[in-house]
Formats: C-alpha cells, structure tokens, sequence
C-alpha cells in the first residue's frame, strides 16, 4: 500500500515553488541589508556590516530597543503566569464549558492586530491611563499570552497525573504535589512558552503602533517611522538582526517541546 507520507513529483515542486516564493522576501532583505551602497544592485559591487552598526549607532534605534526589551521582558513572565492554571484547568478538569473557555483563550490568534490595538487604545482613553509603556504591556499580555498556554498545554499532555495522584497519597497537598512534581516537568513548555511570546512582544507592529507616544516607541513603531524620513538599509539590517533572533529561539523550541506538538490545537 502507497505510504500516506509519500507525494508525487508535481506536488514535491509545487511545494518547493511555494516556499521558494515566501522565502524570496527574506533573501532579498537579507541581501539588501548586506549591500555596500544605500541601494540594492543586483549583482550587489560589495557586502559590508556597515547597517548593521548604523543601527546600533542611531539613539532613536537604541531607545527603541530598550523599550521593547522592557516590554518583552515584562510580558513574557506574566503571560507564563497566567497561563499555567489556564492550562492546568483545560487538561486536567473536565466542566461545563471547558470547550468556549479554550475557544476564548486562543481567540487572539484569529483576531486581527489592528482590532486589538484600536480596541486598547479605547480602552485605554475611557480608563484614563493614556498610550505608553503600560497599555503596551497589557495588551501584547492579552494578544500573546494564548501562545504560552499552546505550548503548556503540548507539555501537560504529555505528563502523567498519576505522579502527582502519588505524591498526595504520600502525604503531600494538591498544591505542594503540582509544586514539586508538575511544575517542575512543565520546565519545556514553560520556556518555550517564554520565547513566543518574548518573540511576539519585542516584534508587534500591529498593536503597538496604536500605543506608542513620543516618549516611548518601540522598535517595530520606530522603524516604520525612519523608512518614511530615510531610504538606506539600515531597517533591513534590524529585520535581519531579528529574523535571526526568532529562528535561533523557534530552533530551542523545537529542541524543549516539539513544534508538532506545540502547533497542537487540541
């Protein structure tokens, strides 16, 4: 019998005609930030980092970065915290509703950015605290922290309750047995929950943009704003520096958890 992971040819190129085409925009951002000139020739007359310390070089790009890295780093352990006892609760209890609270969770992901950030920015008018770091914080919260409870979620599945069950029948409380014996199995899922959402706070445009002021921009919001005033590659070089970083910290996901069973929606 045909194997069921076997494709023919036409479909193989087809594939590889598709990932040819997402992947082009990549390579070429890659070559661009790598041109020695202000403009992209093909062939390019010479590669040089030069961009790549512009950027580092430009107080906007550094005050920028600061600021995302506050945000990531606020962000990320939040999310892992609320996110823990949401899915601790989705695979471990079985109640009325258990279906809509897991619809309501994920429901950021398929809810557009730019809903979420006029959403926020309404929010944040009719409650009085204005646009800036906080808002930022609670709303990539909100947008991000469903990527925590994915990953948990993949983790807790693969664990067995029955150790936990053991650990009480020794004496040890429902809290003192998740502790001691569950939390410290959820070390995979718990980091690479961490780095998606780290990933998807430090790079959000969609939501920030609604949320950033003068005073505190982040990096995304910063580099829409020099493309409009400057037309070197030194945005290219920032898209380069964190393409790299989100495929260094997908790879450590892949190693702790499995993107297959972290792409698990059940």
């Amino acid at each position: 019998m045909k194997s069921l992971t076997s494709y023919s040819p036409a479909v193989a190129a087809l594939a590889a005609l598709v990932m040819a085409f997402i992947l082009l925009p990549v390579a070429f951002i890659a070559l661009y930030a790598f041109n020695d000139g202000g403009y992209l020739v093909l062939p390019p007359k010479g590669l040089t980092l030069h961009w790549f310390v512009n950027f580092f070089e430009i107080a906007r790009f550094r005050a920028a970065l600061q600021a995302s890295l506050v945000v990531s780093a606020v962000v990320a352990p939040l999310s892992l915290l609320i996110s823990v006892p949401a899915a601790v609760a989705i695979v471990r209890y079985r109640f009325p509703g258990r279906d809509l609270v897991n619809a309501l969770i994920m429901s950021p992901l398929v809810v557009p950015g730019v809903v979420i950030g006029i959403s926020f920015l309404s929010l944040s008018a009719r409650v009085g605290t204005g646009i800036g770091l906080l808002p930022i914080m609670v709303a990539l919260t909100c947008f991000a922290f469903p990527f925590a409870v994915r990953a948990l979620v993949a983790n807790l599945h693969g664990l067995d309750p029955r150790l936990e069950e053991a650990a009480r029948n020794l004496g040890a409380s429902r809290w003192k047995a998740f502790l001691f014996v569950t939390l410290p199995q959820l070390r995979p899922g718990l980091l690479a929950g961490g780095i998606f959402v780290f990933v998807e706070a430090i790079d959000n445009f969609s939501i920030a943009v609604f949320l950033t002021n003068s005073r505190t921009t982040t990096l995304p919001v910063e580099a829409f704003s020099y493309i409009r005033d400057f037309d070197d590659p030194t945005v290219a070089a920032m898209a380069v520096l964190l393409m790299s970083l989100s495929v260094v910290l997908v790879f450590l996901i892949d190693r702790l958890v499995g993107l297959d069973r972290f792409l698990d929606l059940k």
